[in-house]
C-alpha cells in the first residue's frame, strides 16, 4: 500500500517523518496520515514527495503486487470491479448489480491483473446482507471518510469470506444464541435486533402468509446459508411439514427483497426495517441479533473501527429511527468470544 511504500523509501533514506516532511516541503502530520493510510496526498504534493524520496511519482503510487481474487467467485476477464487490500490479496468486488455501477469502478479485470483506474487507496470490505453496512459506507464516503467496499450476502458467506481472508470483517444474524459458529478467529462486537419475517404489499390480500408459507405462491428467497432463509425454512416446518420447495427467485440481501416484493407484487423473505422502508406490510417470524465480526488480523485496524463508530454514532441512529424497526440498543460493544 502507498502507506508502506512511503515508510520504507523514508527509512531506506535515513529520514525522519520531520526531515522527509521538510524535503518535500509538506507538514509532518500530512507524512503521518500518508504512512498510515489515513491519506492520499494530493497530485503535487505526491510529485514533492517522490521527489524527495529520490522516485518518481509513478513508481510512488504503483499499486501493490499480491494475488488478485474474487470476494465469492473468481473475477472475470473484462469485469469492472471495486477493490480492498487484505493482507497481501487484492479482492476483487463486480460492481454489477452491487447499486454502485460503472461509476464506481476501482478497476478492470485483464487476465489475471486488475487494471487500476487510479492510485490504489485503502478501504475496508464488510460482507453481509443487514443494510447498516450500506447506510454506514454511504454516510463515510459523503463525510470524506475512510473508504469501505460492502458486499451483499448471506451470514454463511459472510463467515467464508472471513475464514478464506477475503475480507477484513462481515455481519451475521440469527437467533440469539444460536449463531453459526465462526471458522476463523475473530472478534465480535454487537449491532442490533430486528425481527425476521415475510413482507407483502398491503394491497395483497388475505391469506397471503399462509400461502408464501405453504408454497402456494411464488416468495422472493435468499440464497441457502442466510439467516432469513433459515428463519423461513423453520417457519414453514412448522406450520406445513416443510412440504416441497416454494417457487420464487433468490436475491442477495434483505433490502433487494424488499424491493422485489415492492415491484413484483409478491411476498419475500426480509427483515421488518427494509420492509418499513419500502411500505409493504410486515408479518414476523424470528427476533434476530446482528453482530460484526472481524478477522482477528484486521480487529485493531483504524478503518474497521471508524466504521464501528459510525454504525454506532447519530448520523446511523437517527436515520434508522426515521425507519423503524431496529433495536440498536448496545450497539457498538464488543462481545467475548
Amino acid at each position: 500500500m502507498l502507506g508502506d511504500r512511503v515508510r520504507a523509501l523514508r527509512l531506506a533514506r535515513g529520514l525522519t517523518q520531520v526531515q522527509l516532511a521538510e524535503r518535500a516541503g509538506v507538514s509532518r502530520q500530512l507524512v503521518g496520515a500518508v504512512e498510515a493510510d489515513r491519506h492520499l496526498p494530493r497530485v503535487d504534493a505526491a510529485v514533492r514527495l517522490a521527489a524527495a524520496l529520490t522516485t518518481t511519482v509513478e513508481e510512488l503510487l504503483a499499486p501493490s503486487t499480491g494475488e488478485v481474487v474474487g470476494v465469492l467467485d473468481p473475477p472475470a476477464d473484462g469485469q469492472l470491479v471495486r477493490i480492498a487490500r487484505v493482507g497481501e490479496r487484492l479482492v476483487c468486488v463486480p460492481t454489477a448489480g452491487s447499486g454502485e455501477g460503472w461509476a464506481g469502478a476501482d478497476a478492470q479485470i485483464r487476465g489475471r491483473a486488475a487494471q487500476l483506474f487510479d492510485v490504489e487507496r485503502p478501504a475496508l470490505l464488510v460482507a453481509g446482507c443487514d443494510p447498516i453496512i450500506g447506510l454506514a459506507a454511504r454516510l463515510l464516503e459523503a463525510a470524506g471518510g475512510p473508504r469501505m467496499v460492502p458486499v451483499a450476502t448471506s451470514s454463511a458467506a459472510a463467515v467464508e469470506v472471513l475464514a478464506d481472508a477475503r475480507g477484513h470483517a462481515g455481519m451475521v444474524h440469527g437467533r440469539e444464541g444460536h449463531l453459526r459458529a465462526p471458522r476463523s478467529p475473530v472478534r465480535r462486537w454487537h449491532v442490533a435486533r430486528w425481527q425476521v419475517g415475510l413482507a407483502a404489499p398491503a394491497d395483497l390480500g388475505d391469506g397471503w402468509v399462509a400461502d408464501a408459507l405453504s408454497g402456494r405462491i411464488p416468495v422472493v428467497q435468499r440464497e441457502a446459508g442466510a439467516g432469513s432463509q433459515d428463519a423461513f425454512e423453520r417457519a414453514r416446518k412448522a406450520t406445513s411439514g416443510n412440504a416441497g420447495k416454494v417457487p420464487g427467485p433468490r436475491v442477495a440481501g434483505h433490502a433487494e427483497a424488499a424491493w422485489r416484493a415492492a415491484s413484483d407484487g409478491t411476498v419475500a423473505v426480509t427483515i421488518e426495517p427494509a420492509a418499513l422502508a419500502t411500505g409493504l406490510a410486515f408479518h414476523p417470524l424470528e427476533t434476530h441479533v446482528s453482530q460484526l465480526w472481524a478477522a482477528a488480523d484486521h480487529a485493531d485496524d483504524a478503518l474497521l473501527h471508524a466504521f464501528l463508530d459510525e454504525v454506532a454514532g447519530e448520523r446511523v441512529r437517527r436515520r434508522l429511527a426515521a425507519i423503524g424497526g431496529y433495536d440498536l440498543d448496545g450497539v457498538g460493544t464488543e462481545l467475548a468470544a
